[in-house]
């Protein structure tokens, strides 16, 4: 515990220079781009939109006892967290194997590396959290609890990403075949949570593959405090403390205490 805790506050000690590197990092991601910033708002916009309507107008599910815009608000409220874990993980583990002059770096220590590119990867992600919640006030669905829980939830959410990305971006440096099949379990993951349904919509022989899911939780508790404008049961609320406390400092654990020997294999 007291490992961790000196750990911790060795990254908070470089988080001036941390803020200062994500505003770099996020600036460069759109450099040379037609609308530059702008993909900020519009990549986030049109993922949503286009998945909203694949399930609204052209598969046509619609829960019991939801009106048509209100069934939009809990796929928004749901994709928001798989969007952005997708996003933020992905761009994480391969931040490493694309510095690899920085990995002995005394200035800006290599773990802080997985930790900018997780916090400019997620400013997109932001973005549709935010509308989602104005949605959420327009449909009627959102409430106070919504601007309470939801940072909270977001924060715990970027600290999964950040334990696993972690561990990822070390593994990847020697096999980067990590890189390549990550594509294909974040699409299976995304499938596989519950974004487009309700709990009672699930089949019970299908219901152990949304608990075993960890992003099931995720999604429970921005739907719950974004589109029904309800506390999250404890279920989600366990588990989302749980994976993004836990997995943080695991990962971090993993990182600090094994990244030599990744980077002597480099």
């Amino acid at each position: 515990m007291r490992n961790a805790i000196q750990d911790l506050a060795r990254l908070w000690g470089y988080r001036r220079r941390l803020s200062s590197a994500v505003a770099q990092q996020a600036r460069s991601q759109y450099k040379g781009s037609v609308l530059g910033l702008l993909w900020i708002v519009i990549f986030p916009l049109l993922q949503l939109t286009v998945l909203a309507v694949l399930y609204v107008f052209i598969l046509r599910v619609r829960p019991p006892g939801l009106s048509e815009w209100e069934y939009v608000l809990h796929i928004f409220a749901g994709l928001v967290p798989l969007l952005s874990f997708s996003a933020m993980l992905s761009a994480s583990v391969s931040s490493l194997y694309g510095e690899q002059s920085l990995l002995l770096n005394t200035v800006f220590p290599a773990d802080l590396i997985v930790v900018r590119t997780v916090l400019a990867s997620q400013i997109p992600g932001l973005v549709g959290l935010g509308t989602t919640i104005t949605l959420g006030f327009v449909v009627g669905g959102a409430s106070w609890l919504s601007i309470v829980l939801t940072p909270i939830a977001w924060i715990l959410l970027t600290m999964f990403v950040t334990g696993i990305g972690w561990i990822l971006s070390l593994v990847s440096l020697i096999a980067k075949d990590i890189q390549h099949a990550l594509g294909i379990v974040l699409m299976l993951i995304t499938l596989l949570s519950p974004f487009a349904y309700t709990a009672e919509m699930v089949p019970s022989a299908l219901k152990p593959l949304i608990i075993v899911n960890p992003l099931s939780y995720f999604v429970f508790f921005f739907q719950d405090s974004i589109a029904y404008g309800r506390s999250p049961t404890v279920t989600p609320v366990f588990g989302t403390l749980v994976l993004g406390i836990g997995m943080f400092f695991i990962g971090l654990s993993v990182f600090t205490r094994s990244k030599h020997i990744f980077f002597d294999h480099a």
